[in-house]
């Protein structure tokens, strides 16, 4: 059989073009260092490393909001261990214990001074901030969560705290409950709680007659209640899921937000008083403030209608216990902070397995590549070579 010029031209050509393109793909698996540029040149390994990297997407934002959460928990860990073992020992217990010594009676006055300023640094220490929204106000952020306020209500007016504008110390009880105005409220047809209308009202009571419902003392602790249980579900690679009314399942999430009614404790006990420890330093710091001591006749000493020696006696032993229920709540932050750390670990790690995964498809071996370059280069030198046997010579190539 008789073989052309043109065709031999034509398979040389060809073969040149593929030896030039081993050449090039060969030079580019060194540059690039990948296995391969196109899903058309390894389906399957491309495939996989597709879904390999989508999970590696998943783990890294995992592992930022695992990051961000336990940033705030020790940030909110710390304000706790301030306000514990610096605020309520130093500006509360001591004074108070102080304050209860029969020779300090004189410098009751001094004492409550120095109860209502540590009601007032632990307020500014529970309004604190990350990442400029308030740490302790749930999954409400935006907003400061706790305020020291007059409450008109009470007779005479007394301050009190209140927590997004909601009295802290509210009895379990049916009574008519009463904001800080001292204006009766009820429920509107929106849902929200608001002021009587005066056109309802007698003398600040509501008329008889009226189909008005009070909003009651028991509805308002329930208020405080879903404040106190409210969440804010992060991703931190518990296995994300919704239900079927597209609420978050609890177990697949973590529940970033902090409450500080769950830390510092609201309502009031079977006795009536306060179980919200800031509460109970300005109900003790009204008590020695009130007392009037006469330095000529101690029996002529009176205590105001705050309460007197035994009413501080018994707050002061219940700000014992409140102040162990705040140690309770910090310990378990210190527990949440804990599992994260664990967990950031294990997002650490897995974010290293699948990684060395990826790799593993997709760069390649720099020795392998290179003497696979240096073979490709050779056949493509000797491809060059053979050019000049296949390749016929001009009439210009004879004259020189």
């Amino acid at each position: 059989m008789r073989i052309t010029t043109n065709g031999s031209l034509y398979m040389y050509k060809h073969n040149l073009t593929n030896v030039s393109n081993s050449l090039y793909t060969s030079m580019n698996k060194i540059l690039s260092k990948r296995n391969f540029d196109s899903y058309s040149a390894n389906p399957a390994g491309a495939t996989r490393a597709f879904n390999i990297h989508s999970s590696l997407n998943a783990v890294r934002t995992q592992s930022s909001n695992n990051e961000s959460v336990l940033s705030k928990l020790e940030t909110a860990w710390s304000i706790e261990d301030d306000v514990l073992n610096e605020l309520t020992h130093d500006l509360a217990e001591a004074p108070a214990l102080g304050g209860l010594n029969g020779t300090n009676l004189d410098s009751l006055e001094s004492y409550s001074k120095i109860i209502r300023s540590g009601a007032e640094s632990i307020v500014q220490s529970m309004n604190g901030k990350y990442a400029n929204k308030f740490i302790f106000n749930g999954a409400e952020t935006d907003e400061p969560p706790f305020a020291i306020e007059t409450d008109l209500a009470q007779q005479p007016p007394r301050d009190c705290l209140t927590f997004r504008g909601w009295r802290v110390d509210v009895p379990n009880n049916q009574e008519p409950y009463r904001n800080l105005e001292g204006k009766l409220m009820y429920e509107d047809a929106n849902g929200d709680v608001v002021p009587v209308p005066d056109s309802e009202l007698v003398d600040g009571e509501l008329k008889p007659g009226s189909t008005i419902q009070l909003f009651t003392n028991a509805d308002a602790l329930a208020e405080l209640n879903s404040m106190a249980d409210e969440s804010l579900f992060v991703d931190i690679g518990l296995g994300f899921r919704l239900d079927e009314d597209g609420e978050v399942i609890d177990s697949t999430a973590f529940d970033s937000a902090l409450s500080g009614l769950n830390f510092l404790g609201f309502g009031t006990d079977k006795d009536g008083d306060p179980k919200n420890i800031v509460s109970i330093m300005l109900k003790i710091s009204d008590i020695f403030g009130e007392y009037e001591h006469n330095p000529d006749d101690s029996t002529k000493s009176t205590w105001g209608p705050s309460g007197d020696y035994e009413d501080a006696c018994r707050l002061t032993s219940k700000f014992t216990d409140a102040q162990a229920y705040l140690s309770e709540q910090h310990t378990s932050l210190s527990a949440q902070g804990t599992y994260l750390e664990t967990n950031q670990k294990r997002l650490d790690d897995t974010f290293f397995n699948l990684n060395s995964e990826r790799s593993t498809i997709e760069d390649c071996d720099p020795a392998d590549a290179i003497t696979e370059y240096m073979a490709v280069n050779t056949c493509y030198q000797a491809a060059l070579q053979v050019g000049t046997n296949v390749i016929p010579q001009s009439l210009m190539d004879y004259l020189r």
